[in-house]
């Protein structure tokens, strides 16, 4: 924390100087005083560590001109890759009739695409799958209530390998619950008591179940289905009836008693719902449980006494910060308004995990040396889940510089010309005229200094993470070091393909490690991505080390962990789906231009920091991702009509 605060300092003083490097009377007219102004005020906010709401994102830079254009509606970083000038252009001239979409999203921005995945999923899940029950009442029922019932196909060993699924899976990822108090508490009275209506208890422990078998299926069941020739990576159950259906459906059905509640285990019910949806590729499912589990998040936090100390406590820390990390996923990459949970971060410290702490005193007393070995695994990834919560900040900030600087680029006369010349010709191509037609003085291009110390304090984070977490550039697809004494496997843990045989890694390794892995590439990509935008629309004014930062986004962008094996054959496993899928639509449009560009092709040739191999398998990776996704996923489906003949994959069946 206290480097932390350090560097916001610091970070703030050179925000608030970087207006002023023209002088002590700058122009306040001037584009480039007015885009640095725009970075300064954005990130000086940064201390708060809030992203912008939608209604402030919303006022974008106008086009309204001559032609009475539209106001320029708010697109999230991933698809605002869509309309920069060149990739307009190339996609306007290619003949695909879905970029005849593009005008609609230039209008109506990030609602149109909600729309598609809105129409993908027009219905709930089914309802009618469930579990046989009987009563286990002796008596009669209350009047007006129903008796506690018993699932006699959900036997005490069922119940322990769906539980133990669980928590070797999901609750790695998001640790929500503690598995003792799950196991002593709630499911030792529902055997004895059996499951009745407005019980919290019930409903948690039926989601955990069927997220439960979500974990087995999803891992060594059948593929769902073929996808030109491949295995699907969503296995168990089909499209239509996931995995661990009848389970949930019995949920629900009770959920509706103890759905308007405000109390910790109605924040775990959510967000445990919110899970199974976000499983079954169900985004805006995902997106109203998890907001659900933030408002009553919000009034527990603000209107309990609450002693952080305590199990209690440390859980409802865990599901705070749970919350959060949903919101900035669903907020930045789906537009998706937030509750506003963020406000407070200062109030709620962060997690202590008192069960390993417990264990740990419990296994100092006798227990065995595999046990122990077993209790140092699992708190790595507790290390995970706080080395989350630190990036999400960083994260938050490069969002909100990145957006207003590219804000303040599409407001110049350079960008709404060509913008609005090539919405209105589909076939026009910028000329050297056009391009030349405005003084380069104009643009007043990344923020570079604003730039790398953002990068300085991504490459900071890494380096300043526990041992069994850390890893470089070069090992970024290795086993992590958890074990300094011990010799890593000869195999890496990530590659292109694993194979015909389905690999389980203990503690869910492989997702854990992708995930955090994969996040600081698309930050480092994130932040240099200005360079790729100023190469494709301004190479004329590219320096020596513009051109290495672009390559740096480049290769940034490249061989992201969770797009390859094991992660990409167990999707139902893979946390936020959605943000993984938007982004790959931009990616694989920005390496496209590599080949059709010919400054950032030369870029890419000459530089040496990239090679044509690592863009050639990774376009292969994030193809084969958008191929398989597009099964469940409106947006990725809308998505594919475009990356498959600009790709010219048609040709290929």
């Amino acid at each position: 924390m206290v480097h932390i605060l350090d560097t916001l300092a610091r970070l703030e003083n050179k925000f608030d100087n970087l207006a002023m490097y023209q002088g002590s009377s700058p122009d306040v007219n001037s584009p480039s005083t007015r885009a640095s102004i725009s970075c300064s005020s954005s990130v000086s906010q940064a201390k708060t560590v809030q992203s912008e709401t939608p209604q402030r994102m919303e006022n974008g830079p106008s086009n309204t001109g001559k032609g009475g254009q539209q106001p320029y509606q708010y697109l999230t970083v991933p698809h605002k890759i869509m309309l920069w000038p060149s990739i307009w252009v190339l996609l306007l001239n290619s003949g695909i009739p879905a970029a005849k979409d593009l005008e609609y999203v230039l209008q109506k921005g990030t609602p149109w695409f909600l729309k598609r995945e809105m129409t993908k999923h027009p219905n709930p899940l089914r309802s009618e799958p469930g579990l046989p029950c009987f009563s286990v009442n002796s008596g009669q029922p209350e009047q007006g209530r129903s008796s506690n019932v018993a699932f006699p196909t959900l036997t005490i060993q069922l119940i322990q390998e769906l539980s133990d699924a669980y928590f070797n899976t999901f609750n790695v990822l998001y640790p929500i619950l503690n598995r003792d108090t799950f196991m002593n508490d709630i499911v030792a009275r529902l055997l004895r008591d059996g499951y009745g209506d407005g019980d919290s208890g019930s409903v948690l422990a039926l989601m955990v179940f069927a997220l439960g078998e979500v974990a087995n299926e999803g891992v060594f069941a059948r593929p769902v289905s073929m996808v030109d020739g491949q295995p699907s990576g969503f296995r168990g159950g089909t499209i239509d009836t996931p995995p661990g259906i009848e389970l949930f459906n019995e949920a629900r059905r009770r959920l509706g008693f103890v759905i308007t509640q405000c109390s910790l285990e109605n924040v775990q019910i959510n967000l445990l719902q919110a899970t199974y949806y976000e499983a079954t590729a169900r985004h805006l499912d995902f997106w109203r449980c998890t907001v659900a589990a933030s408002m009553a998040c919000q009034v527990l936090i603000r209107c309990e006494t609450i002693d952080w100390e305590t199990t209690t406590g440390d859980l409802i820390k865990r599901a705070y910060w749970t919350c959060v990390l949903s919101e900035d996923l669903y907020h930045l990459d789906l537009d998706l308004p937030q509750t506003g949970i963020h406000v407070l971060e200062d109030t709620v410290p962060l997690p202590y995990f008192h069960e390993a702490q417990e264990q740990q005193h419990y296994q100092q007393s006798g227990s065995t040396l595999a046990s122990t070995q077993a209790n140092e695994e699992r708190s790595h990834f507790q290390y995970h889940f706080l080395a989350m919560i630190a990036l999400r900040r960083l994260i938050a900030r490069i969002h909100n510089v990145i957006h207003e600087c590219e804000r303040a680029m599409q407001s110049e006369p350079l960008f709404q010309g060509s913008q609005l010349a090539y919405g209105k010709q589909t076939h026009m191509k910028p000329t050297a005229s056009t391009t030349q037609a405005e003084n380069f003085d104009d643009y007043g291009g990344p923020p570079v200094a604003v730039i790398r110390e953002m990068v300085r304090q991504l490459d900071s984070w890494r380096a300043l993470l526990p041992r069994p977490l850390q890893w470089s550039d070069s090992d970024r697809f290795e086993f992590p070091a958890s074990d300094p004494l011990s010799r890593r496997p000869n195999e890496p843990l990530f590659g292109p393909d694993q194979g015909p045989i389905p690999i389980g890694h203990r503690y869910n390794l492989d997702i854990v490690t992708a995930q955090l892995r994969t996040r600081f590439y698309y930050a480092r990509f994130m932040m240099y991505r200005p360079f790729i935008y100023k190469a494709l629309h301004f190479p004329e004014i590219m320096t020596p080390d513009d051109c290495n930062c672009c390559a740096l986004a480049i290769k940034s962008a490249c061989a992201w962990p969770l797009a390859m094996s094991p992660p990409k054959n167990k999707k139902r496993l893979v946390p936020h789906l959605f943000a993984w899928t938007q982004n790959f639509m931009g990616i694989l449009l920005v390496l496209k231009m590599c080949y059709g560009n010919e400054f950032l092709r030369q870029v890419v040739d000459e530089g040496g920091v990239v090679g044509r191999g690592e863009i050639e398998e990774t376009v292969g990776l994030l193809l084969e991702w958008m191929r398989d996704v597009r099964q469940v996923d409106g947006i990725a489906e809308w998505s594919w009509e475009i990356l498959e003949p600009l790709y010219g994959l048609r040709a290929e069946g």
